[in-house]
């Protein structure tokens, strides 16, 4: 795996710059080493652009909330727009949300798309249903639903 990791680590330096300075450190393990253990790689849709420009703020992990705010790992408190926690393929919500009664007995969430639970108000779910219909295609209806209903809960409606 050392071979191919170094072999690859042009490739992801080119495809991928240092973010560093802006609180985004690379990695440190190799991007086939992260394959191997269970990472998906995803390719970039304007992220990299968002931090470099300002308009994407990266900050320390989120603990907890509290009285509205969000609690980072570094003892600060912001009052974010949203707070996005992409689990991946495992769903790992319980140490997430678990807390907050907003999962059934499976560790589902018991509402998605552009609903919130009542005990969490602005918490919004998608990918945790297996519909019919193809998960893509319900990701994409659902994205929209938690756009619209974030942007209208933002009392300045961007």
């Amino acid at each position: 795996m050392r071979l191919v990791d170094r072999l690859a680590g042009p490739v992801g330096r080119l495809s991928t710059p240092d973010l560093s300075a802006h609180g985004l450190p690379r990695p440190d393990t190799g991007l086939y080493t992260r394959v191997r253990q269970g990472a998906i790689p995803v390719q970039d849709v304007g992220l990299i652009d968002a931090v470099r420009r300002g308009k994407v703020e990266i900050v320390a992990a989120v603990e907890g909330f509290e009285d509205g705010k969000a609690v980072l790992a570094d003892g600060s408190r912001i009052a974010p727009d949203a707070v996005i926690a992409a689990t991946g393929y495992a769903r790992a919500l319980e140490g997430l949300v678990g807390h907050l009664g907003v999962l059934d007995e499976r560790g589902r969430p018991v509402v998605h798309g552009g609903r919130t639970p009542a005990q969490a108000p602005g918490l919004y779910f998608t990918g945790f249903t297996n519909p019919i219909s193809g998960m893509l295609r319900e990701l994409a209806i659902d994205a929209g639903k938690i756009a619209r209903a974030v942007a209208k809960a933002l009392p300045t409606h961007r």
